[in-house]
């Protein structure tokens, strides 16, 4: 029987950012108000101002792309990976057999938009892996250990052969 490797890949929700996304609309409210009052065209240290609160708003609406892009995390039948990074790749790796818990980490925003952070805790040092703001986190737990019950009861049936 041929064995089919799975694997199922999730990136961090917009809907996590969403108070990046209030942060960007109460800047361009306040600079929209305040550049009537401060005549921005007549000074050059207005017009400053003015462009960087503008600067703040995009720098807050263009993280979640960035983050979405940087990073993802991939459950596949063997193990957790994530991966960060655009030219130069990072991975982290855990086994299914070094992982010693999962755990679901939701607030109460979280819990009201079904987002949160799955973290998978390996037996090593460093050997952490921090899934944030997933839409539906404890599906992705339940996978996961899903996965780690299935190898474990496989190991066992091996062991109990010999």
């Amino acid at each position: 029987m041929k064995n089919i490797e799975s694997q199922l890949t999730y990136r961090t929700s917009r809907i996590h950012y969403l108070p990046n996304y209030i942060i960007v609309i109460l800047v361009l409210i306040i600079s929209f108000i305040i550049s009537p009052m401060l005549n921005i065209f007549g000074n050059l240290l207005h017009l400053a101002f003015f462009f960087t609160l503008l600067s703040i708003a995009s720098a807050f609406a263009e993280e979640p792309e960035w983050g979405r892009l940087w990073r993802k995390y991939i459950v596949t039948n063997n193990e957790i990976k994530k991966v960060e990074g655009l030219l130069d790749k990072k991975e982290t790796i855990i086994p299914y057999q070094s992982v010693a818990d999962v755990e679901v980490v939701k607030p109460l925003l979280g819990r009201i938009l079904n987002v949160g952070t799955v973290h998978v805790r390996g037996f090593k040092e460093g050997g952490d892996i921090e899934m944030k703001g997933v839409r539906n986190p404890e599906q992705i737990q339940r996978v996961i250990q899903n996965k780690i019950n299935l190898l474990r009861e496989t190991t066992l049936k091996a062991w109990k052969k010999k």
